[in-house]
C-alpha cells in the first residue's frame, strides 16, 4: 500500500538551519520517497525577534553548550524545495520566547498554508508529527477538519512538561493522536507513567544508512592492544566529553592510548586542559566538525566507541559505531536501552560517571582478542537490524494500522 503523507515537524536540514542540526526527520522522508511513498515535509521553525539572534550570535558556542542544543543565529526563511524527492515547504512561526506555546493567530496561519497544499494536492492518507510543539495542535486542527488519522512521535521523555506549554488542554490533544511514537523505550515508559498505555504506540528508532552497513560488511577489526578510542558528537557538558579522557587516565595511567573526538563545542578547551593536567600519555586529536561519510574513516581505525552523555532521546552514532564493529560504551536509560544488552554487543555506563567508565573500559582492556571479536559481530548485527531501510520500513507498517 502506497501512502501520501504530510510530514510535520520542527527540526529538518535547510538551507538556512543551523549547522548539525539532526536530519533524522530527512532520513524518513527519503526512504519512504524511495519506497515509492508521496511526502510533503511542512518544517514549522520558529521565528524570533530580531534582538534574539544579535544577542545570542557572540554567545552561540557558550550557549549550545550551556543549554544542552543549538541556538539559531539568523530568522528562518520561507520556501519551498525538493530533495531527494522529497517535497518541503519551510514556513515560520513567530514568538516571543523560546518555550512555550505559539500565538492562535500563528498556528491559524500554518493550518492555512497546510490546507492551501491540500486543496492543489488532495488529502493525504494521514498526517504525521515530529516533537510536540506546534504539532500537537496542529495535528489536532487537521484531523477534526479532514478526518485523516494523526501520529506523533516524541523527542523527549519529559511529558510533565507538555502541560506547561497546553495547559489544560493537554490531555485532550494527548489523547487524540491516533498513533503515539517514541524515540526509545524509556521514553514509552514515562509516557504510560503520565498519561496511560496508548492504543497504538511503537518506537520510532532512527536508522543506520547504507555507508555504514556497507562499510561494516568489509571491515573486520583485530583486536590486540586496546588503545584506540573515538568519540563522535557536541562537546558541550551534558555529553561529559572530558569524563572520557579521565576515565581513560583512570584505566592507563602512563600507558598511552589514542582518543579522537570527531564534533565542535565550547567543552574543547576543557578536554585539552583535562588531558595535560592530568598528564596522559598518547594522542588527543580534534577533527572538528566532519560529513558524516568521513566518519567511518575513524571509527574504521578505532577499538571502542565512548559517549556516556545525558539527554540523548536516541543516539544513532551508537548504532553507526557498532554498523562499524567498534566496541560501544553508552549511557544507561538515556535513549540506547533496549538496542544495547550492556556485555552483549556494547556496554552501558552512568551518564558522566568516571569511575564507572573507568571499570568498563578496564573490563574490555582484560577481555579476550575472541571475546571482543564476539561482541564486535553482535555489534554489527543489531546495526543491520537498525538499517534506515528496515527503521522506514517499521514506520510505514505502524501508520498502515491506522489508515483505512
Amino acid at each position: 500500500m502506497k501512502m501520501r503523507i504530510f510530514l510535520l515537524t520542527s527540526v529538518y536540514p535547510s538551507q538556512h538551519a543551523t549547522r548539525g542540526t539532526t536530519p533524522v526527520v530527512r532520513y524518513f522522508a527519503q526512504e519512504w520517497v524511495l519506497a515509492g511513498h508521496e511526502v510533503h515535509v511542512f518544517h514549522t521553525e520558529s521565528a524570533f525577534p530580531k534582538a534574539f539572534y544579535v544577542l545570542g550570535r557572540p554567545f552561540k558556542r557558550i550557549l549550545d553548550s550551556k543549554l544542552g542544543h543549538l541556538v539559531p543565529t539568523q530568522a528562518p526563511k520561507e520556501y519551498d524545495e525538493t530533495v531527494d524527492g522529497v517535497r518541503v515547504t519551510h514556513v515560520s512561526l513567530k514568538k516571543v520566547k523560546p518555550h512555550g506555546r505559539f500565538p492562535n493567530k500563528q498556528i491559524q496561519r500554518i493550518f492555512n498554508i497546510i490546507s492551501t497544499y491540500i486543496e492543489k494536492e488532495g488529502l493525504p492518507d494521514c498526517f504525521v508529527g515530529h516533537w510536540d510543539n506546534p504539532q500537537l495542535e496542529l495535528l489536532h486542527l487537521l484531523k477534526t477538519k479532514y478526518h485523516r488519522p494523526t501520529c506523533l512521535v516524541y523527542h523527549s521523555n519529559l511529558f510533565s512538561q507538555l502541560y506547561d506549554c497546553y495547559g489544560a488542554d493537554t490531555d485532550s490533544l494527548v489523547k487524540d493522536v491516533d498513533l503515539v511514537g517514541f524515540r526509545n523505550i524509556t521514553a514509552r515508559a514515562a509516557y504510560v507513567e503520565q498519561f496511560g498505555e496508548p492504543t497504538h504506540a511503537f518506537v520510532a528508532a532512527s536508522g543506520v544508512s547504507r555507508p555504514f552497513i556497507e562499510a561494516g560488511q568489509i571491515t573486520e577489526k583485530t583486536f590486540k592492544d586496546i588503545s584506540r578510542f573515538v568519540y563522535v558528537g557536541s562537546l558541550i557538558n551534558r555529553k561529559y566529553p572530558t569524563a572520557v579522557v579521565s576515565a581513560l587516565f583512570q584505566s592507563y595511567q602512563q600507558s598511552p592510548f589514542d582518543i579522537t573526538y570527531i564534533g565542535d563545542g565550547d567543552d574543547k578547551k576543557l578536554v585539552q586542559q583535562r588531558f595535560d593536567e592530568l598528564g596522559c600519555k598518547g594522542n588527543l586529536t580534534f577533527t572538528g566538525l566532519i560529513p558524516r561519510e568521513e566518519v567511518i574513516h575513524y571509527l574504521k581505525q578505532s577499538d571502542v566507541f565512548v559517549m556516556i552523555s545525558k539527554g540523548e532521546i536516541f543516539g544513532l552514532v551508537y548504532l553507526e559505531a557498532m554498523a562499524l564493529g567498534c566496541i560501544t560504551i553508552a549511557a544507561r536509560h538515556q535513549g540506547i536501552d533496549g538496542i544495547i544488552e550492556d556485555g552483549v554487543n556494547g556496554f552501558l555506563c552512568e551518564a558522566g560517571n568516571v569511575n564507572e567508565l573507568a571499570s568498563i573500559i578496564s573490563r574490555i582492556r582484560n577481555m579476550s582478542s575472541d571475546d571482543l571479536n564476539i561482541m564486535s559481530k553482535k555489534a554489527k548485527e543489531t546495526a543491520r537490524m537498525y538499517s534506515d531501510v528496515n527503521v522506514a520500513e517499521n514506520y510505514i507498517h505502524e501508520l498502515s494500522k491506522i489508515v483505512l
